[in-house]
């Protein structure tokens, strides 16, 4: 862990010099740097779960550019809440059945209307939920499945873009989550996603088989379903996971709602919850230690229906910059009977941006 951390001091100090040097035009790299702090107290109800953590608190790095007619994206995650969870990011280095400290790494070309991609990226699942940036989200109120899912594959897609760019589809081969080493398992993920923008409609759908053994797949069926009005946004994801024809829509699924206000891009209020039937435990949801016992139920068969509930309030302080967030959430989930109540702030520091107009001074 040592080296990566020296690794990465290396590139943020090359990439500074190699900033400095650079024409400010549209080939400059962004260079993004985001830290995360949460303090995450738990408030126990008639003898629920009580403790206490730091939530989402994280450091990541974006780096976004273009190569000739190239262009690449790379996202580290280099810390997590705690050190156990920020050993395990390197420990994990290069496998396919958990997280790492490479989100993704993708390098893309595209062709009039046509996209290709390869690299590390995230699998196309379609739901708003797995839409937003990890270090964004609140982790006491997303579902068990953005817990538990390897979300991350190596492989490569295809994807369309119509002309008037409302409409975007993607074809995209991965290898699968339920393997140790990607592509030396060899099982893999296959999926078909539409995404688009219709007026105040946007929807992320999409249909994804995610091979457990060779030859057996699990299927996703994941509806994501956007509708803004106004300063008014909702956001309602279905998701129905299967192993086989019978009881297709009864082994697991999923359906969480979010409404959110906007006020003057300063402001976001929300509401948000979810309800998850289990019938079967087909990515293995069993907990693995105390701390998980927030969002997983120690035995399905004990607990099948399981739902959560909460609010929060995002405040941007700076000028025409949503780069700082502040935050206040409180959520509830019938498994541990407790409240989590998390603090904390965001920040999204470009680089890029502050060393140009340090320039232009």
């Amino acid at each position: 862990m040592k080296r990566l951390l020296v690794l990465l001091v290396a590139t943020l100090g090359y990439f500074y010099t190699y900033a400095q040097e650079v024409k400010e035009d549209s080939r400059t790299p962004d260079f993004v740097v985001t830290p995360r702090f949460d303090v995450n107290p738990y408030a126990p109800i008639k003898g629920g779960y009580s403790g206490f953590d730091f939530g989402n608190s994280s450091l990541y790095t974006f780096l976004d550019g273009s190569v000739g007619d190239f262009s690449y994206s790379f996202a580290g995650h280099w810390f997590s809440s705690d050190w156990a969870s920020s050993k395990a990011l390197y420990e994990n280095a290069f496998r396919s059945d958990d997280v790492d400290f490479i989100d993704w790494l993708t390098l893309s070309y595209q062709v009039g209307q046509f996209g290709f991609t390869v690299g590390k990226d995230m699998l196309a699942i379609g739901t708003w939920e797995l839409d937003y940036y990890d270090v964004d989200v609140h982790t006491s109120l997303v579902s068990p499945f953005w817990h538990k899912m390897a979300i991350y594959q190596w492989g490569g897609e295809v994807n369309y873009t119509s002309k008037d760019e409302s409409t975007w589809l993607r074809f995209q081969f991965g290898t699968s989550p339920f393997g140790e080493r990607p592509f030396a398992s060899k099982l893999f993920v296959y999926s078909l996603y539409w995404s688009g923008e219709y007026g105040c409609f946007s929807p992320i759908w999409s249909t994804n088989f995610v091979e457990y053994e060779r030859g057996k797949f699990i299927n996703l069926i994941a509806l994501g379903n956007s509708f803004s009005v106004g300063d008014f946004t909702i956001e309602v994801d279905y998701m129905n996971r299967a192993s086989s024809v019978k009881r297709f829509f009864n082994q697991e699924w999923s359906i969480s709602g979010q409404l959110l206000y906007n006020y003057k891009d300063k402001v976001e209020a929300f509401v948000k919850g979810g309800y998850e039937n289990y019938n079967s435990d087909l990515f293995g949801y069993e907990y693995e230690s105390e701390d998980d016992i927030w969002f997983i139920p120690t035995d399905n068969s004990l607990c099948p229906k399981y739902w959560y509930a909460g609010c929060g309030i995002h405040y941007f302080p700076l000028r025409e910059s949503r780069d700082l967030r502040l935050h206040a959430v409180a959520a509830y989930n019938s498994f541990a009977n407790s409240v989590s109540i998390s603090v904390g702030a965001t920040y999204h520091f470009n680089l890029t941006q502050t060393i140009l107009k340090n320039r232009k001074k």
